[in-house]
């Protein structure tokens, strides 16, 4: 690789940052023209067309239509100069099954679905960056691939795009990078999760067989709710006591379910609940489900009922590369301030599966602030109330293109001493 591709342009942040000012009404425009027309699950024919459009318009971008076993796509953008490093952006872009209240002239024209997740909005700083790193194409070897997924909250999409439409590949991928808008963090600020910034998730659905009978004599009965109650009590300790180390974990029931609402003088047959539980560690996860059922067991021998116990393992952590850290951090500090850039420490718990990318490729993963400064906080994921801040568009565009930029020109990881590959510079 030319020794020059590890020269800091001094006046490219000053670049980016202009054109990202410039695409901004551009940006929410794409952003509420989503918004309107949200889709769950995989398939997205509307979400498609409109990125697939905005792909198209892109000089130097090569659109790779229907991945992800249909409604996913990617964009191939190759650098003018001679060589270059590989390096994947990645937006989620489906919706979720929720009412929108009224309110917005943008509002969901889709009854039972919105966009309460913000991919709309992922979607349209993905397609910002694309736009940027046209403009600067002269000035970048490598490639950029702009990966735009689906399913990403029934857990689906990115098996396909790495398997099946092998988007690591062809030519093979240096590094990934993704992003959420965050609603803890302040808007114009980004935050890195130091270590995870998701975690790994399971579930477990348990349903306990016990003996109806009449309340008054309960002795002639075996509870199956009480049984459940207990099993729940025990949770905490199986956490505490059980599986060593002090990796975060967590079990969450949220669901319970017994009896019929309209007679109050039956102990029922049966009892079911569930719920999720996460984990930073998969050895972890593995071993609080097979406790989990350990003490089912044993409560269900005691009690006298029979159970059945679904416990499922779904997915692995996102967790963000070392050797990247430095560089994505002075990347986005050198798109908005100083001061808008921060480590959390704290490991996060929630579910993403940019694990299938994580887990094969050294990759980053930001939270981008969507918080408004004069607020304390903000409706959070996932809820009706959820308001995605388009304040942020430009600058996540921006920060998006400046790590294409310097992924491809080799400077954003760290190397060990030795390899010849200069590490960033202060």
């Amino acid at each position: 690789m030319e020794e020059k591709l590890f020269e800091k342009s001094p006046d490219m942040e000053e670049r980016i940052k202009y054109l990202a000012e410039k695409e901004e009404q551009t940006l929410i425009r794409i952003r509420r023209e989503l918004h309107k027309v949200p889709e769950t699950g995989v398939y997205l024919p509307k979400t498609y067309e409109i990125i697939r459009r905005e792909l198209q318009k892109i000089p130097g971008v090569e659109v790779i239509e229907h991945a992800a076993e249909g409604y996913g796509l990617i964009g191939i953008m190759r650098g003018k100069l001679s060589d270059g490093k590989t390096v994947l952006l990645r937006a989620d872009i489906d919706a979720l099954p929720v009412e929108e209240p009224e309110g917005l002239p943008y509002r969901s024209e889709h009854p039972g679905c919105m966009h309460a997740c913000g991919h709309d909005g992922h979607a349209a700083w993905l397609i910002g960056a694309a736009r940027i790193l046209s403009d600067i194409r002269d000035n970048w070897g490598g490639c950029v691939k702009f990966v735009f997924q689906p399913g990403e909250e029934v857990g689906k999409g990115a098996t396909a795009l790495i398997e099946k439409d092998q988007v690591l590949e062809n030519p093979k991928v240096d590094m990934a990078f993704a992003a959420h808008g965050w609603p803890s963090v302040e808007s114009g600020k980004i935050g890195i999760a130091r270590r995870y910034a998701f975690g790994c998730v399971g579930g477990f659905s348990i349903k306990i067989m016990g003996k109806k009978g009449h309340a008054s004599w309960p002795e002639e009965t075996i509870d199956p709710i009480a049984a459940a109650i207990e099993i729940y009590q025990h949770m905490p300790s199986v956490l505490t006591k059980k599986i060593s180390g002090t990796e975060a974990k967590v079990f969450s029931v949220t669901y319970m379910q017994a009896g019929d609402v309209k007679i109050h003088n039956v102990i029922p047959e049966t009892c079911e609940f569930g719920g999720t539980m996460r984990a930073a560690n998969m050895d972890v996860l593995k071993r609080m489900g097979k406790e989990l059922e350990k003490e089912v067991r044993a409560v269900c021998h005691v009690a006298g009922a029979e159970y059945k116990a679904d416990i499922r393992i779904h997915g692995g952590a996102v967790h963000n590369a070392v050797d990247l850290l430095e560089g994505t951090e002075k990347t986005a500090k050198g798109i908005l301030g100083e001061d808008k850039v921060y480590f959390i420490e704290h490991d996060h718990l929630g579910g993403e599966n940019f694990s299938e990318f994580s887990s094969r490729v050294p990759a980053v993963y930001l939270f981008i602030g969507i918080r408004p400064k004069e607020k304390e906080q903000i409706p959070g994921l996932h809820s009706a109330e959820y308001r995605f801040d388009d304040h942020v568009l430009k600058g996540a565009a921006g920060v998006f293109a400046a790590l294409g930029y310097y992924g491809c020109m080799g400077i954003l990881q760290k190397q060990e001493k030795g390899t010849g590959t200069e590490e960033w510079k202060k």
